[in-house]
């Protein structure tokens, strides 16, 4: 285990034990020489069908893409990709399974400074994908190339914040996400939506991925990346 990962291992204690709140990430904007992320330290199996869900809160969005998470694989670089992408004043949703991707575009419009539960699901064998923003389904606008009906092959570099073009390198600063996240999980099951409102509501069950949880899977945060409480759920 590095330095790095047990000093974000006792930070993450004294936050939990001292104020009750849950922990949040700041991903500062990224330069030539820093990208701001959270690396999972983990590998995870094959996956047939998954569903992931996370906490945002964009800061100025002036950028072409803020990438909410990237998985990359040595075959695909965006094995699983999910952003937010512009789309004229406001912002689309882009969600990539290897070879395919759709746009699709929420009820609610992107505001700097606030908070928003997305949740994104997919099922190998129908070819099917689902978002879900603050427990509402998106409307697909177009989707490009057909999704495959093959697995996620297993041995893949999970980060959050940025867009891999190899295994946890190659990043571009037009694509990598400023603001607030917290609350990232991933589970190897299609959640239905029921679950995904309990999981988004702060008086739900706070459902835990069992691929990837956040603050207890471990990790690396990488590039000034900031952890600190938050009043999300506790308000």
């Amino acid at each position: 285990m590095s330095p790095l990962t047990i000093f974000l291992l006792i930070a993450i204690c004294k936050i939990s034990f001292t104020t009750g709140f849950m922990v949040k990430a700041y991903l500062s904007p990224s330069n030539s020489s820093n990208f701001p992320r959270i690396k999972a330290e983990n590998f995870f199996p094959s996956l047939w069908q998954f569903t992931m869900c996370s906490w945002l809160k964009p800061y100025p969005l002036n950028d072409n893409e803020l990438t909410i998470i990237s998985y990359a694989t040595s075959r695909h670089d965006e094995a699983i990709y999910i952003c937010l992408k512009r789309r004229d004043a406001d912002y689309i949703v882009l969600f990539r399974i290897q070879t395919g991707w759709s746009d699709l575009q929420c009820a609610l419009p992107w505001k700097q400074g606030q908070w928003y539960h997305l949740c994104a699901t997919w099922f190998a064998p129908t070819k099917t994908i689902h978002l879900y923003q603050n427990g509402q389904e998106c409307e697909h606008l177009k989707t490009y190339n057909d999704f495959p009906s093959t697995e996620v092959p297993s041995g893949g570099t999970l980060v959050i914040g940025q867009d891999q073009d190899a295994p946890d390198s190659k990043y571009q600063l037009y694509q990598s996400y400023h603001g607030d996240i917290a609350e990232v999980h991933f589970w190897d099951e299609q959640l239905s939506l029921e679950q995904i409102r309990d999981i988004g509501s702060c008086k739900g069950s706070m459902r835990e991925g069992n691929l990837f949880a956040w603050m207890k899977t471990p990790m690396t945060v990488k590039d000034n990346v900031v952890l600190s409480a938050t009043h999300l759920c506790y308000n």
